[in-house]
């Protein structure tokens, strides 16, 4: 057949040729994409870690939403996060989440009732780990040179924020205060927001952001009220230490997994971190609960 000027002979070596270079090519995307699949692997189980990703296709929200830390996973009285641990050192760009249940709504002292603040320390009461301060039960009489402004109304003298319940109702009073002028004088101003009437003995989420000219509250992980600030958040560096169910008039109740965030989160990323508070009624009636 050499007649035809290519043999058979000839086109066969071509064919095993291109069969050839193309199994040799498949290997190599076969190869590439499982180096491409081990490096995607490892990048998002250390971002898992180290939360560093803008949004994690796995988890989905951003890295700061993933990079909270999370505080007093157990129920407990006159909690605490010293300053070395607290990473919300800013006073006007920060986020915080609390689950709480209320146990009795009778208690009236005449006083506004503890849940969480960040601020002063009227009361005194120290620890160097997050935790329990190792006190329980405190009564005015426990303190001395307490502070008559505190032992008046229950609120400490700097709070940013500070979460209280009502003197006589179940509202929730979420203050903050702010500087600012009046004429020529630096002022301190309590500015706050209110949720009405909450539940008895129901696992409750609440969550509170500063964006620098407004604060905002979620109540179970969806946003109930914006406030726009008259005057700046305001917090020295020393009161940047966190207190739950503290001193002489803690909320009759409880209070766990408190999180803390360096900076603001949006809508998304905080309705997608927030848990919904889970307790048990039998917690309840826990001596260090009843007040």
């Amino acid at each position: 057949m050499s007649g035809f000027g290519v043999s058979m002979d000839t086109i066969s070596k071509k064919f095993s040729g291109s069969a050839l270079m193309e199994e040799s090519g498949l290997k190599y995307a076969i190869y590439v994409m499982l180096i491409a699949l081990i490096i995607s692997v490892i990048v998002l189980v250390v971002d898992a870690f180290y939360p560093f990703l803008p949004i994690n296709p796995i988890s989905g929200p951003s890295a700061a939403a993933r990079s909270g830390k999370t505080f007093w996973r157990k129920e407990g009285e006159n909690l605490i996060v010293p300053v070395s641990e607290s990473p919300t050192v800013l006073a006007n760009n920060y986020m915080m989440s609390v689950q709480l249940m209320i146990g009795d709504s009778h208690v009236q002292k005449g006083q506004f009732r503890h849940i969480v603040h960040r601020g002063s320390n009227p009361c005194g009461l120290s620890t160097t780990v997050a935790g329990p301060s190792g006190h329980a039960g405190i009564q005015v009489s426990d303190i001395p040179n307490l502070d008559p402004a505190y032992k008046q109304t229950g609120l400490p003298s700097i709070m940013n924020p500070g979460l209280f319940l009502d003197k006589y109702k179940n509202d929730l009073h979420v203050f903050i205060h702010t500087k600012g002028k009046e004429g020529s004088m630096d002022v301190l101003w309590l500015e706050s927001i209110t949720v009405e009437d909450l539940p008895i003995q129901t696992g409750i989420t609440i969550g509170v952001a500063c964006t620098g000219s407004t604060l905002e509250v979620y109540l179970n992980c969806r946003l109930y009220s914006t406030l726009l600030l008259k005057g700046v958040p305001y917090l020295p560096p020393i009161n940047n230490q966190w207190f739950g169910r503290y001193c002489a008039y803690p909320m009759s109740g409880l209070i766990k997994n408190l999180e803390l965030w360096p900076t603001a989160l949006g809508a998304s990323d905080y309705m997608q971190m927030c848990k919904p508070a889970s307790f048990s009624k039998n917690d309840l009636s826990m001596p260090n609960c009843d007040n």
